[in-house]
Formats: structure tokens, sequence, C-alpha cells
């Protein structure tokens, strides 16, 4: 098989290439006598007139809000019904408060390598609570206010 294609290689193509057909009108020739040969071969193409349409285009941004998807989890198998819901909204809010931590551990281990899978980034916004979210620009703002609010000169 390799042989064949090195033979292909040396020989080369013995068919004549077919020329492409051009619409005269659409071009003028030039031809060229030996002594014009040293100038270069310029084709031109023939341009017709045709009048500019001014097209004004009005294009109205339309801000979608993110959807949301707000969970309470009380049993582990609350995890299951979660993953077949997740995939229609941006961002998702797990409150674990009323979940035993032991139960749903493996559960919750389980389930933050699927959302990674989705595309969405997992962190957690309180102790028991976690955020997820994609496609969605979300801004923190943290204080720099040190002294009681009272007492500020």
């Amino acid at each position: 098989m390799a042989l064949k294609n090195i033979l292909k290689i040396l020989k080369g193509n013995k068919d004549v290439p077919k020329p492409v057909p051009v619409e005269s009108e659409e071009y003028e020739t030039i031809e060229i006598t030996p002594e014009e040969d040293k100038e270069p071969l310029i084709i031109k193409k023939v341009e017709e007139e045709k009048p500019k349409e001014i097209i004004k285009e009005v294009v109205k941004e339309v801000k979608i809000p993110p959807k949301i998807y707000v969970v309470r989890i009380k049993h582990p198998l609350d995890f299951e019904e979660i993953k077949r819901k997740v995939d229609k909204y941006n961002i998702i809010l797990i409150n674990l408060e009323e979940a035993p931590e032991e139960a749903i551990a493996k559960e919750l281990i389980d389930f933050k390598d699927y959302m990674v899978i989705l595309g969405y980034k997992l962190g957690f916004i309180a102790e028991n609570v976690i955020l997820a979210y994609k496609d969605a620009e979300i801004d923190k703002y943290v204080s720099n206010i040190v002294n009681d609010a009272e007492c500020v000169e």
C-alpha cells in the first residue's frame, strides 16, 4: 500500500486540468505581446454601477434574566430529583440546613461532580447553603467598614 502511494506521488497526475469557464462580460482581457512581457498581467473586473441602497437596521438589545432554582434538601434522595431538573436553570441555591450531614455526604460529593460536568461553578454562600451557577454574572461586595457605623467621624 505504501509503495503504491510513493509511485503515485512520483508519477504525478497525467490528466490535464479542466479549464474553468469565465464569462467574458465580467472581465476585461488584456493581451500581452512579447515586448510587454516585463509588465505584470492585470485583469480588471468590470464593475456595473448599481445604486447604493442605505439600509438602516434597528437592533434592540433584550436582556434575558437568569433562571433561578431554590432547593431545600431534607433527604439524600432529593439530589436525584434535582439532577433531573437542574439543566433548565442558570443559578441554583441549595439549602442543606434540614438534612443530616452524615446522611448526605456521599450524595453531595456525587452531586458536586455532576454539576462540574454540566459546567456549573460551585461555592458555599453560608455554612449550609450552596450556590451553583453558569452563564451568569455575579458581583460580590465585601464591606470595608471596620468601625461601628455610628462612631464614624
